[in-house]
Formats: C-alpha cells, structure tokens, sequence
C-alpha cells in the first residue's frame, strides 16, 4: 500500500477509501475524475460524494486543490447560511409558540380569536418545515465539508514540492479576495491542511486585517454624525405630520446612509475573516506536537505582546482554541505575566473553558482581588465553570466587599455552585454554609437548580422580571409608533401592516404603557447615589438627560413628570441607540482596560430595526460586539409583542452575559 493509501486509511473518516489497490497510475484521466466529483458534490449521495472526492484526491494533480477549494467554498458557505437560519428560526419558534398558548388561552372566552390561532398554527408549521430544512442542509454540509478538509490535507501531502504553489494560491485568495465567502473558505481550508508555520501565518493575516480594520474605522465617526443629523430631522417631521415624513427627507437620508453602511460593512466583513483565521489557526495549531508546537507557540506568544487593539484578542483566541495540554501550560503562565485587565479576563475564560482545575488556586488568591472589577467578573464566572467548591465560602466572603454588578456576579455563581438562589444576601448565604459545608457536594454544571424563593426579597432593580444589584445602569426604551398598540395580543399579534392594528381597548394597556410602569419600578429599587440615565429611541435617538445621572431624593418625580409627557412616534433604530447608549457607557473598541461608567444595560424592543445605519440583526451583534469586548458591560434584554426580532434579541443578551425577556 502506498503511503498515500496509509494516510488516507488512517484518517479513519473516508469509509469507502479503503480500496486494496490505491496507486495512481500514470495515465490516469484527471479531467474525467474532475467532472465526476463536479457533477455529485452537489446532489450526489453521501456515498456518491466521498467516492468521487477519493477519486479526485488519487490523481495527485495540484489542479484537484483548485477544484477541492470551489467546492469546499460552496459546501462551507452553505453550512454558514443554514447554521444562521437554523438559529433564527429556532428562536422565532420559541417566541411563535409562547405567543400560540397565549391566543390559545384567550379564545377560550373569545371564539373572535379563533383565526388568529389559526394564523399562528400556519406560521408555526411553516417555520418548523423551514427549521428542517435548515437542520438537513447543516446536517449534510457538515461532515462533508470535513471530509474535503482531510482530503485536501491528505492531497497536500501527496503534492510534495507542487504543495508549496498551490498554498500560495489559497494564501492569496485569503489575503486579497474581492468576495467575502471565498475568504471565509480559503481560510478555513487552509486551517484543515495545516502545516509547519501555518498558525503562525494566520496570526500574521491577523494582525494584517486588524489594520485594515483600524483604517476604516477612523473614517466613520464622520459618516454617522452625518446619519444622525438625517435621523434627526426625520423624527422631527415625523412628529410634526402623524407619524409622516418627506420623500426628500428619506432620500437624502439614504445617500447619507448607504456610504456609511458600505465602510461599516466592510469593517463587520474583516471582522468575520479574522475570526476564521481563529479557529483556522487554532486547528493548524492542534496538530502541531514536539519541537514544532514549541516554537510556533513561543512565536504567537511574541506577536500576541506586540499586537495592538482587537488582533491580540483574536491572537490570544487562537492560541486557546486548540486546547492542548502544552497550549493550557502556556497560557497559565501567561497569566502570571500579564497585565491588562482585558488580556488577562481573556485567558482566565480560555482556561476556564479548556477546564484547567490548576487554575483554582490562582483564582481564589489573585483573581478575586485583582483591582479590575472585569477581571474579578472573570474570575468569579471561571469558579463556577470550574466548580470549584474552596470558591462557595470565598464567595460568600467576597459579598461582604463586593457592590452593584459584582454582588449579582457573586450571587450567580453561587447559585450555581450551590443550586440555591440568595442572590446577594449575605446572612442568608453564610446561614445555609454554616449548615451544609461538612457534606455538601458541588453539583455537575449541568444539573437543575432549585431557586429559593428568598431571592424575592432581596432589594435591586428589576425591569421586567430582570434583576440586578447594579448601581451604575441604563435603559434603552424603544418609543416608535409601535409602543401605542395594545400589550394584549389579539386579532394582529404580528403587528402585520396589511391588517388593523391591535390597540387597547376598555382596561387594556398599551406596549408604551407598561414600559413606564416598569421602567419607574426599577428606578424605585435604584438605590440614591447611584447612576444612570435613559435613551429613547424611534427614528431618532435622544437622551432624558445629556450626561449621566446620579439618583437623588427628588429624582424619581422629575422622570415619572417626564414620562408623562413622552409620545410613541416613528421608526425603529435599534442601531443608533446602541451606539448612544454605549457612548454614555464609556465603553469603545479596544482591548485596553476600560472602567466604563455603567455596568448594566436594558435594552426594551417591540419590533424589528426599521431604520438606522444597519437594520440587519448579525451587524448589530457586530457592533456591540467590537464596541462591548473590552468594556465587558451586561446587557439584558426585552422583547415586547409577536413582532420583535427574537433572535437579535435573544443573541444581545446572549453574548453580553445577559438575560433575555420576552412578553
């Protein structure tokens, strides 16, 4: 057998590559091996597909990585689309069925509601079929696209000199292409063929695209001064005619609007590319060992120290992501070494997560009395996932000093580390130690938790059944045109635009409505001394005051007088109220230590982005993604009616270490 045959037979995933005879005879027809595996990569059958790719990858031909790449890139780009919509319509499935039970319970004493249940149960079963076809695809794409990946390695192994070439091909796709899918792709190839050097390269293309990134970066500041100006005006004259606005308005608006959108695009497209680099070079670097891990390590540790903004993070991912137990050595001392709060929060979640329980030690000694409150947030989320059971008592100990955002950090790990939930309750805490510590077993962190009912009686702010100690928080509250209907789901739970709307009847309240009610009763829990504000948003994005705010005995009358006199009006620009509230915050893209202002955001929505720099619900995850990373702010979220886009909603919370409401 060849040693070609070996390799492939070793790989152990190419269950029909096991064929005795595996030697590639000279006159072998590689364009008829081309055109078969062309003709069922795209509907052949599993068995079909791996047959032909064996074919292709027994030729040799450095013209196979060529062929291998097209596929792969539109095998991969596939599986992204399917893994996004599957995402999107599971949570919308979420929210559709909730949304059913209530209609459901209501046409019980109201037979009028009969077809908007019967509406709902159509879009349920049409999401659901679209759900199977989302799941089939990645179900499908998946282990096809790793199959290409070890049959390009495999291939580039049986290159020899004629690999060096065809690497350089999928470089420069990687580096310079025009379409963002076959970046993605060259990339992540590149990651399934590997090699000496390639983790490396892939931190350099790193660091390459993080300039990139700063240098459209700097041009935008300009572009969405002259957006806001536009927003602005429209809200003005949308207030001013009934919810109405020009044609020229809009037009003008959207000039301004498209050349931002164009440069903020590409920044959020950079930022997808780097990302493959991560897990590509996190691959390359797991099948790294001995003398060769050992410098490419020494190697990303150098570049990640003289990397600058987002490329160090993205540095210290890749290095995480392979996970080997030389990877874990390093980042721990690594962690000795380091000072940046960012840096450092980074590889405490990186450990965390690759399970180092050496790290405990460290953890109850110097990370929970670190001088950054980010890195104590870090270390104490890292005992948790540990389940570090020396950290119950030091917890406990901790909410003697710890304030605001911290005290719900300790008291959430605690919850689950214990399975109880006093939140910040000091005496309760230590009461319950005092009586289980001699035989208490910490639970797998899979486990259900049984919450006390005690939590209820601590103080905090609570807006919408979201709780937080924070004394340092601001409220994001959507006033488009929206917020007039009806929070009682009726005849148009959908807020279809085809149908009259629901708006509220005798005894009913609007979205608006209970929005001031909940926002007032948070500001009742918000203890004096503390500070916040609140940003509005419709077409426009506008502040109740222009700075932050501290809490003073006369405050709370002064907002219950103000919101009396608010007015739901307009589109929804979910996008600049973001950036308005993350401004106020203090917090901005970079990876040097921030001590933002706020450390809690609640962000209210009834409906889906109508307007703004970006309506798109993946470039608004970008932007507080890039903006958010360093600042480490908890953003919690609601989302109000069957209207609202629960998958960014959900996903914002997500990802911000937050909680996701929907009503």
């Amino acid at each position: 057998m060849s040693t070609l045959a070996k390799t492939l037979t070793s790989l152990g995933i190419f269950g029909l590559l096991l064929a005795p005879a595996f030697a590639v005879a000279p006159d072998e027809d590689f364009d008829k091996k081309r055109k078969a595996f062309e003709r069922v990569a795209v509907s052949g059958t599993p068995e079909e597909r791996e047959r032909a790719l064996q074919g292709l990858v027994e030729t040799g031909d450095a013209l196979a990585v060529t062929v291998l790449s097209g596929e792969f890139a539109r095998a991969a780009t596939k599986l992204r689309k399917a893994n996004d919509e599957l995402l999107r319509v599971r949570y919308q499935l979420e929210r559709k069925r909730t949304l059913l039970v209530t209609l459901q319970m209501r046409a019980e004493r109201d037979e009028s509601l009969n077809e908007s249940v019967a509406a709902q149960q159509e879009r349920i079963r049409d999401l659901e079929a679209q759900e199977q076809r989302h799941h089939g695809d990645a179900r499908e794409m998946g282990p096809w696209i790793e199959s290409m990946g070890s049959g390009a390695s495999t291939l580039f192994t049986a290159l020899g000199s004629k690999a060096k070439s065809a690497r350089k091909e999928l470089w420069e796709t990687a580096e310079d292409a025009a379409e963002l899918n076959q970046r993605l792709a060259s990339v992540e190839m590149l990651g399934f063929v590997g090699g000496e050097g390639t983790a490396v390269d892939m931190q350099k293309l790193i660091a390459d695209l993080g300039k990139e990134r700063s240098a459209l970066r700097r041009r935008l500041p300009k572009l969405l001064i002259d957006v806001r100006k536009m927003e602005t005006r429209m809200q003005k004259e949308q207030e001013q005619n009934d919810g109405r606005g020009s044609a020229a308005t809009m037009q003008q608006y959207e000039r301004a609007k498209a050349e931002a959108v164009s440069v903020q695009r590409a920044v959020v497209g950079l930022a997808r590319v780097m990302e493959a680099c991560v897990d590509a070079g996190g691959r390359a670097l797991s099948r790294e060992e001995g003398p060769l891990l050992e410098r490419a390590l020494s190697a990303l540790l150098k570049a990640q120290k003289k990397a600058k903004g987002d490329s160090r993070l993205r540095t210290l991912e890749m290095i995480a992501s392979s996970g080997s137990a030389e990877v874990v050595a390093a980042l721990r001392g690594l962690l000795e070494k380091v000072k940046e709060p960012v840096v450092k929060g980074k590889v405490i979640a990186a450990l965390a997560a690759a399970g180092d329980t050496e790290l405990g030690g460290w953890l109850l000694e110097v990370g929970l009395a670190d001088e950054s409150w980010q890195v104590r947030s870090h270390a104490i989320a890292a005992l948790a996932t540990l389940r570090v059971r020396a950290g119950i008592p030091a917890l406990i100990d901790r909410l003697t000093s710890a304030d605001g955002r911290e005290l719900t950090d300790c008291g959430e790990a605690l919850t689950s580390l214990t399975g109880m939930n006093f939140h910040g309750n000091k005496e309760l805490w230590r009461r319950w130690w005092a009586d289980n510590e001699d035989d208490f077993v910490v639970p797998e962190l899979e486990e259900e938790t049984d919450a006390s009912a005690a939590a209820e009686e601590s103080i905090g702010v609570t807006f919408f059944g979201i709780r937080t100690d924070s004394r340092r928080v601001m409220f994001v509250l959507d006033l488009s045109g929206s917020m007039n209907f009806a929070m009682v789901p009726r005849d148009n739970p959908d807020d279809d635009p085809q149908k009259p709307y629901d708006m509220p009847r005798k005894d009913e309240f609007s979205r608006l409505d209970v929005a001031k009610t909940e926002l007032m009763r948070a500001l009742g829990g918000l203890e004096e001394g503390s500070i916040f504000n609140i940003v509005m948003y419709a077409s426009d994005v506008w502040t109740w005051k222009d700075e932050l705010v501290e809490m003073e005995e006369d405050t709370r009358p002064k907002i219950s007088e103000f919101l009396d006199g608010i007015e739901a009006v307009g589109a929804t620009n979910l996008y600049s109220a973001l950036e308005v509230a993350l401004d106020l915050s203090g917090a901005h893209a970079s990876e040097k230590w921030q001590e933002p202002e706020i450390d809690t955001i609640f962000v209210l929505s009834d409906g889906r982005p109508s307007v703004g720099l970006s309506t798109d619900a993946d470039e608004i995850l970008a932007l507080v993604k890039e903006r958010n990373e360093a600042a480490g702010i908890t953003i919690h979220t609601i989302g109000l009616s069957g209207a609202q886009d629960a998958y960014l909603m959900r996903s914002l919370a997500e990802q911000n270490g937050g909680t996701y409401a929907a009503r």
